[in-house]
């Protein structure tokens, strides 16, 4: 990686940029200007007073000076040049236009989670964040739902917060002061599962307690138990939980009695259960049993409203947890909102934690975040690279995203919507790298 900085030239690397850039003297004269300067040169030109007034500054201050010129914000620094007295001043415009619009949304967001807590009814706020159409959807169904007794399929990929919505349907019903019970099928030995579902009679194995044990069925009688990765289970013990299921009582181990059950039962699964009936691993009468009402619960990258107001729960969760005062800068919250979270808001939680026992300043900036959340908002870890430049790297992403982008959305200027660009940026990003679409 560092052979391929080495050989990208400044100039390379100031025309790659997307925002304006000018170098000039102590006078204010120019020296330099990149291709997105000469692109942007009537409001450069309006700028022009202010671009001095920063030069001037920087000049008397030594260091960084900004300026808010409405959408566009001016960042000039002094630069030492060759000469043993010269100084060089570098000026960037950023469009900071998507910025402006976020500080707006998360403005109205407590405002959308008023009026979704007065859809919702009882339950806690915290509990359940949700600024997407989609998201809101789910708890919607779901608080319909809870009335009933019915069994639920929670289905989606790990970490997008299944286990919230069966504590949203538990609190929700009519047993929200019983018992509510999780087990994660994936995390309890094969051999124990079966006690652990059931439990066991005295003797019924070596090493069983004396008296015998209940299990988390019966710990649940009345309430709510939630078979967590219910695709995990192995084939024999689903027979035994298929028939539980339609009887309505279980046995314990090594038990003569059977013991009646009234109790809800959710089930959640980030596998095709499909596939699996096709292949033999699940059984299709219990996937029926289980699956009298489905909830697909979208994965983060596909619900993005839902990301900043997470992350500021989960800020405020841990400043107050640990006692520390941090916050996030608008480059931060960009890359947040770019970034395809594979973890989902369990990704989204321990990155927040990290940040906030990690950061040496109270305010989180960009080289406080890992890699692969600082280019382009991607993990470009799994991708190889092989012996093409940096230039050529971020190219081929660029090239990716554009195009994807134009597929889904059709036009250049939704297309520009969604990528959170300019739609003139990226139309002169099409014609750099050479994008063939039609509208």
């Amino acid at each position: 990686m560092a052979d391929c900085i080495c050989r990208i030239s400044t100039h390379e690397l100031l025309e790659s940029l997307d925002n304006a850039i000018i170098i000039t003297d102590s006078c204010a004269k120019t020296l330099y200007t990149n291709k997105r300067y000469d692109l942007l040169a009537k409001a450069m030109a309006r700028l022009s007073p202010s671009i001095e007034q920063a030069i001037k500054e920087a000049a008397l201050l030594g260091g960084h000076v900004l300026k808010d010129a409405g959408h566009l914000l001016i960042t000039t620094l002094p630069i030492k040049a060759t000469g043993p007295e010269e100084t060089l001043f570098l000026t960037q415009i950023s469009d900071v236009a998507n910025i402006v619009v976020l500080k707006k949304e998360l403005e109205d967001s407590e405002k959308r989670r008023e009026d979704f807590g007065e859809k919702l009814g009882k339950i806690a706020l915290k509990d359940c964040i949700a600024n997407s159409a989609s998201m809101i959807h789910v708890f919607e169904k779901a608080k319909k739902i809870a009335q009933y007794p019915t069994t639920v399929l929670l289905v989606g990929e790990t970490g997008v917060g299944k286990e919230v919505v069966t504590t949203f349907i538990h609190r929700n019903s009519d047993r929200a002061l019983k018992p509510l019970i999780n087990v994660n099928c994936s995390a309890i030995p094969e051999q124990l599962l079966e006690s652990e579902l059931f439990g066991y009679e005295s003797g019924a194995f070596t090493g069983a307690k004396t008296k015998g044990k209940a299990g988390l069925f019966e710990l649940a009688n009345h309430g709510t138990i939630l078979l967590d990765e219910i695709g995990d289970m192995n084939p024999s013990l689903q027979a035994k939980l298929l028939r539980a299921l339609q009887e309505g009582e279980i046995m314990r181990l090594g038990g003569q009695k059977p013991i009646k059950l009234d109790l809800r039962v959710i089930s959640s699964t980030n596998r095709d259960l499909k596939k699996m009936i096709a292949e033999g691993t699940f059984l299709d009468a219990l996937y029926y049993r289980l699956n009298v009402v489905e909830l697909r619960i979208p994965a983060l990258r596909d619900r993005r409203e839902d990301i900043i107001p997470l992350a500021a729960f989960f800020l405020q969760q841990f400043c107050e947890k640990y006692r520390l005062e941090r916050g996030f800068t608008p480059e931060v919250i960009e890359c947040f909102l770019r970034y395809n979270w594979p973890g989902n808001i369990r990704e989204l939680r321990n990155m927040v934690e990290n940040l906030v026992v990690s950061s040496m300043d109270a305010e989180v900036g960009l080289d406080d975040l890992p890699s692969r959340m600082t280019i382009f908002g991607g993990n470009l870890a799994s991708d190889n690279y092989g012996n093409r430049t940096m230039q050529a790297a971020v190219d081929d992403l660029q090239r990716k995203y554009i195009s994807s982008a134009l597929r889904e959305h059709g036009t250049i200027r939704k297309a520009a919507s969604a990528l959170q660009q300019d739609p003139s940026t990226l139309h002169r990003l099409i014609k750099k790298l050479d994008i063939k679409y039609s509208e």
